[in-house]
Parts: structure tokens; sequence; C-alpha cells
């Protein structure tokens, strides 16, 4: 888990996603290689997970400034100390779902891409997923090696087909 980044000012927002802080990852098009939406990160764990570890630590942050200038008896039980929390923890959960949503997707489009790609069934890959321990790329050569083909000449042609 890496420290929380400095906390990004307001700045422009969408309405719809008002929690994020961050931009989303921009996936390629539908029609470019399975290799390159790979290699560009497009099934990739979400960062937003993190993101959301990060709204803790600010939660944290404030609720510290909070107490050292409260002017009161007791700071924990006044309600804007509590207000802190509701509003970071609002985000935290929204992140998280958000963030279990993309990594729903991103695993059920690689899978769906790879079992075309290969000719292989979608619980063979599932089950490759569940115990491999390397990167997405080696997954997709794993997938060729499976198939005996030669994982470099596929990335070729792939590009080759990416030209037309």
């Amino acid at each position: 888990m890496s420290k929380a980044p400095k906390r990004p000012k307001g700045g422009k927002r969408s309405p719809f996603y008002w929690w994020r802080r961050f931009r989303s990852h921009k996936s390629l098009p539908y029609n470019r290689g399975l290799i390159d939406k790979i290699r560009n990160g497009d099934f990739e764990y979400p960062v937003l997970f993190e993101q959301a570890e990060w709204e803790l630590e600010w939660m944290e942050q404030d609720q510290k400034k909070f107490l050292k200038e409260y002017k009161g008896r007791d700071p924990k039980s006044d309600r804007l100390y509590h207000d802190i929390e509701k509003r970071y923890r609002k985000r935290y959960n929204l992140l998280r779902e958000d963030g279990d949503k993309v990594e729903r997707d991103r695993l059920t489009r690689l899978t769906e891409a790879l079992a075309k790609k290969f000719s292989i069934h979608k619980d063979t890959i599932i089950e490759w997923m569940e115990t491999f321990n390397g990167t997405t790329e080696q997954l997709y050569e794993h997938c060729a090696k499976h198939k005996n083909m030669n994982a470099n000449t596929v990335k070729f042609l792939d590009k080759q087909l990416q030209k037309r």
C-alpha cells in the first residue's frame, strides 16, 4: 500500500461520478488487438481500491486537524467531527463499489477475449486465472502455448491485422 498522494483540489468533476477525485483509466477501442489492450492495462486491477484507502488516510488527517483546532470540551462527540467521517466514508464506499464493478467487468472481458482468441473454453481460462502467478501478458502467452502456438507469432499477426 502506497502512501496517499496530496489530495487534489476541487477541479472539474462529473456530477455522475462526484466521488472520484482522479481520472479513470482510458481503455482502447474495441477494434484494437487483445495484446494491445493487455499492454495498455485494460484488464489490470483497478486503482479505485487504492484511491478508496487514500480517502481513509485523508479522513484521519482532517480529523486530527479538527481535534487540534477544536475549542470545546469533547471534540469526538461533536457533530462536525462525525460529519468528517461520514463524508469520507461515503466516498470510500462508492469507490470500493465502483472498483468491484470495474474488476468484475475487466475479468469477464479478459476471459471472453482469451476464449475467443484461442478457442479455449471460458471455464478452463477461469481455472487458470485462479492459480496463475504471472502478468496478464504471460497468461496470454500461456493460452497460446496451450494451443501449440508461438506467442510471438500470434502477437505479430495481431499487429498485422491492426494495420489493415
